[in-house]
């Protein structure tokens, strides 16, 4: 039985982030990780047809992201800011997507942070603004709501996306960027000095812990023990019977942990990146700088593409409900829904759609036993469940990931790493 001080649990980018801080303090810190590569909810791909990485996963950076940034710099790493157009599209019908971040802030800045909670959809059928306008208000903020929380609406807790210090609600949304050389540069800079301190497909089946000991039981049988355990598995893992793939164990378990988790949920994403020959509107000259393009189809509600990069590759975006029931189809059925939609609401042929697409990527996060789904959100009663889970437990289990993040930042890499910082911070002080 190996005795060492830190072990952590998960080589995203939350589990990285910890390593990285805690060896500084000079502890003897190894990482487990069952993927057998770092990153996480980080997948990048890369295809010689298509100058530019493909991000199956996380793809953007959220507002100001002032430690994905930092790394950015010490990484020698560049990020672009996210342009262009939106526009909407609706069986043919294509125009100026017109003011829908203003839309979804006129209908977000009715929350009231010092309410009483409720879902979503019960807020909106309580706050009915009026006449036209009012409708597309409600239309644009569920949009928003099951596409960019990835959440059910009969389930998101208002006051969890109520808006804060006078920022318009759809602020962090809305400015985004992009990292140039793919967002998995980033966790292989984390990991660049754990050398054999990293333990990839080494899933940890087993944590029996007590105050001032963590015991780990590994996949292979081996056990370890430690000081304290640094645990960043997706709540999605957490959740999930410790028998089944993928799951942990925890003897005992952690007090209050499971009332917690059922106050939060993964949230479902499909997404399908199509790599074409030339986009399909590419002889309509007003869609040039395209940037997001909002559909009326029920499944796939938003797409955008490359720009301000001129490359013919399209992102499908499913989130939500509508998400979680297409990712029970199988791959080439929700190809094809996604072809047709994006004909249907373009009002061209699916045949002229097909003829200029060389590729189709994706993963399937809820399937993915590490992962079982695409992100976090707080359902009714629990807008402060990322900061309980952030606690640490008895000085001696202490939770990173994006669901731990008390600033709102569920579901981004900035939360993420920022998460990671606070719990080697955490251990740091539990150790001393």
């Amino acid at each position: 039985m190996t005795g060492i001080d830190v072990a952590v649990i998960g080589a995203g980018v939350a589990g990285l982030a910890a390593a990285g801080e805690l060896r500084k303090k000079g502890l003897r810190v190894e990482v487990y990780e069952a993927r057998d590569r770092v990153g996480g909810r980080v997948l990048t791909h890369r295809d010689p047809r298509f100058p530019l990485p493909l991000e199956l996963g996380a793809e953007f950076i959220h507002g100001e992201a002032a430690e994905t940034e930092r790394i950015l710099r010490e990484a020698g790493l560049s990020s672009l800011d996210v342009a262009g157009d939106h526009w909407r599209a609706d069986r043919g019908t294509i125009h100026p997507a017109e003011d829908f971040w203003g839309r979804v802030d006129r209908i977000l800045k009715r929350i009231d942070p010092e309410g009483e909670d409720r879902s979503f959809n019960d807020f909106l059928a309580r706050r009915r603004p009026g006449g036209a306008s009012g409708t597309a208000a409600r239309a644009a903020a569920r949009e928003f709501v099951t596409g960019f929380h990835a959440a059910d609406p009969a389930q998101l807790s208002i006051l969890s996306i109520a808006p804060e210090g006078g920022e318009d609600p759809s602020e962090s949304a809305s400015r985004l960027g992009r990292v140039v050389e793919g967002y998995d540069r980033v966790p292989a800079w984390l990991a660049r000095d754990l050398e054999g301190g990293l333990h990839l497909g080494t899933p940890v089946s087993e944590i029996a812990w007590e105050r001032g000991r963590a015991g780990l039981t590994l996949g292979s049988g081996k056990r370890v023990t430690a000081r304290a355990a640094v645990i960043t598995v997706p709540i999605g893992v957490l959740q999930a019977p410790p028998d089944e793939p993928g799951g942990l164990r925890f003897h005992p378990h952690p007090p209050r942990l499971r009332e917690t988790l059922g106050l939060l949920a993964m949230g479902s994403v499909v997404r399908m990146v199509l790599g074409f020959r030339e986009l399909p509107w590419r002889d309509r000259e007003e869609l040039d700088r395209l940037g997001f393009l909002h559909t009326g189809d029920g499944v796939f509600r938003v797409w955008w593409t490359a720009y301000p990069r001129r490359l013919p590759v399209l992102v499908a975006w499913s989130g939500g409900p509508p998400a979680e029931d297409l990712a029970r189809k199988g791959p080439a059925e929700i190809r094809a829904a996604a072809l047709r939609a994006l004909a249907g609401q373009l009002g061209i042929s699916r045949r002229r759609v097909e003829s200029r697409l060389e590729e189709v990527w994706s993963h399937d996060w809820d399937a993915d036993p590490h992962s079982r789904g695409a992100y976090s959100y707080a359902r009714v009663g629990g807008s402060e469940a990322a900061r309980a889970l952030a606690r640490p437990v008895e000085g001696t289990l202490f939770f990173a990931g994006e669901a731990t993040d008390e600033q709102g930042r569920t579901g981004t890499v900035e939360g993420a790493i920022a998460t990671g910082l606070r719990a080697a911070r955490q251990v740091g002080r539990a150790l001393r």
